[in-house]
């Protein structure tokens, strides 16, 4: 009788720490992925349908990049991101992009071309969507990811002193030297969801005036 009364005792011991950490995991899967986070599984496929799976440990560090066509602020720092790509890559910068934007293959390989963008880049994931917490709502946003996969900083915005920043902190990083001052976005430097109802209804309303009456 008292082995048995231990045993049950010992299942709902077992019980509730199997509880506890499947509640943990659940608080931890849904907060924004932050400077000393693993970074999440980070995978999707481009307009060619190829599948990309980022292996953080096949560079020396690696800039993730959460953009949209219709944000400005992304557009405008979209330069400066292939620079460092053409520039750092040879010291093994990779920088990615990710876009969880619904967008067509023609119209996704068209952007690029036009914007003169080869660095990786490639549609959200269903993993990017569910671990990638706090990369929709703000764009852009960047994250330095290191070699053990551990992000080094998070970005939200692209002011001109911003982007100066980003690129100066790739090389920083990459010549072993600490980071300086985090710069933060002023109004104007980010994107949100709102710009892109206002962008929809300011298109609908040029089509409306362009037509003959």
């Amino acid at each position: 009788m008292r082995e048995s009364r231990m045993r049950v005792a010992l299942n709902k011991a077992l019980l509730m720490l199997a509880l506890a950490l499947f509640a943990t995991s659940l608080h931890a899967s849904n907060k924004v992925v932050a400077p000393g986070d693993q970074a999440p599984d980070t995978r999707g496929r481009d307009h060619n349908n190829v599948l990309h799976v980022i292996d953080f440990s096949a560079a020396n560090l690696t800039l993730v990049n959460f953009w949209a066509s219709w944000c400005e602020p992304c557009r405008n720092e979209m330069p400066a991101l292939q620079e460092a790509h053409e520039n750092l890559g040879p010291r093994g910068l990779r920088v990615v992009g990710i876009t969880h934007e619904r967008i067509d293959d023609e119209d996704l390989a068209t952007f690029l071309d036009e914007m003169g963008v080869t660095y990786t880049v490639f549609r959200a994931g269903p993993s990017v969507k569910k671990y990638w917490i706090g990369t929709q709502g703000v764009l852009p946003n960047s994250y330095l990811i290191g070699k053990d996969g551990r992000v080094i900083r998070r970005y939200v915005g692209a002011s001109p002193e911003q982007v100066e920043q980003l690129t100066s902190d790739l090389v920083a990083v990459l010549d072993g030297r600490p980071l300086g001052m985090l710069i933060f976005p002023g109004e104007g430097d980010v994107a949100t969801g709102e710009d892109r109802v206002r962008q929809q209804k300011e298109e609908e309303a040029k089509k409306k005036a362009a037509k003959p009456d």
